[in-house]
């Protein structure tokens, strides 16, 4: 969800708003964020949409590839942050059994983030927080961040891991910084949680990595040899059984991809995701085409463990 004012004064500093401002030679704009805005912020339409795809409560949040404040100073990220998650809570408020909502924090300071955080959660009664997959080229394993995951773990947050973008030049081509780049993104995010200790120190943590997961869960394999070969020793056990402990979505794309998910890590940690309004155009009937996934298993992922997860009563 985009917050119109907030966007104006963080538009400068996002990689995303640059790049799709002119991605197309002929200069027009680029298709895929056309009406995007309007979907967003109008919640009139959003809640229509929602009706048409078969969503009956959906999750929002702050768009952390609009509106990411980690690059600002540390006052005025944690006034912008207040300003949004004060107003995700007036809209769920609105629409109360439509919607829930989590929040965002200024993780350049892992203290101020977590009592940013606990606000968020105790005062405007929001599930937890959006974060991105490093904080200004700091993984999110890092020991700096212990604060934040401290409190996370202490409250119950739901904390949800998108990609805020890429600086590398490489990833202009070609819409790279979508197709490679944000998986890529998740894949370091969840290596730091889990190479860094952080796993291991907050075992209690409740983590969705969006996109599902990005490229590790599909390379688990090539983690788990160089654990056997004694690179990694740090680590209590292999490294894909720690993917068990993270949470998913099925913005995959690919039917197929869904299915091989649900049997690397526990299906109860597989959730709906829309990338709304960006997604599958009828993610419900997405899920459905996981056809070697039971009927149970297909509505868990479509209802009941999100619900688990967020803390929300169905």
């Amino acid at each position: 969800m985009v917050m119109p004012d907030i966007l104006a004064s963080t538009y400068e500093h996002s990689l995303f708003a640059k790049s799709t401002q002119k991605a197309r030679p002929d200069g027009k704009p680029e298709p895929l964020a056309e009406g995007a805005m309007r979907q967003m912020t109008d919640m009139a339409l959003r809640l229509r949409q929602m009706d048409e795809k078969g969503i009956d409560i959906q999750v929002i949040s702050p768009s952390i590839l609009h509106q990411c404040t980690y690059m600002l100073d540390e006052d005025e990220a944690l006034a912008i942050d207040r300003k949004c998650n004060d107003l995700v809570a007036e809209t769920v408020a609105q629409h109360p059994e439509r919607l829930a909502g989590i929040g965002t924090v200024p993780l350049q300071n892992a203290e101020t983030a977590a009592r940013e955080l606990e606000r968020a959660m105790r005062e405007l009664g929001l599930k937890g927080v959006i974060i991105a997959s490093n904080v200004n080229g700091i993984d999110l394993g890092d020991p700096r961040n212990r604060p934040f995951w401290a409190k996370a773990q202490a409250l119950g947050a739901a904390i949800f891991i998108h990609p805020a973008g890429s600086a590398d030049p490489r990833m202009k081509k070609h819409r790279m910084l979508i197709s490679l780049g944000q998986p890529l993104e998740e894949t370091f995010a969840i290596s730091s949680l889990v190479y860094d200790g952080t796993l291991d120190e907050f075992p209690d943590l409740k983590i969705a990595v969006a996109h599902g997961g990005g490229f590790l869960p599909y390379y688990a394999g090539r983690y788990d040899w160089i654990h056997r070969t004694g690179y990694s020793s740090q680590l209590k056990g292999e490294f894909s059984g720690y993917l068990r402990s993270f949470y998913y979505d099925t913005v995959i794309f690919n039917p197929d991809m869904l299915e091989f998910l649900a049997a690397k890590v526990p299906p109860s940690h597989i959730m709906l995701g829309t990338d709304f309004p960006f997604g599958e155009a009828k993610p419900v009937e997405f899920v459905r085409q996981a056809r070697k996934l039971s009927r149970g298993v297909q509505d868990a992922i479509l209802g009941s463990n999100a619900a688990r997860f967020l803390g929300i009563a169905i």
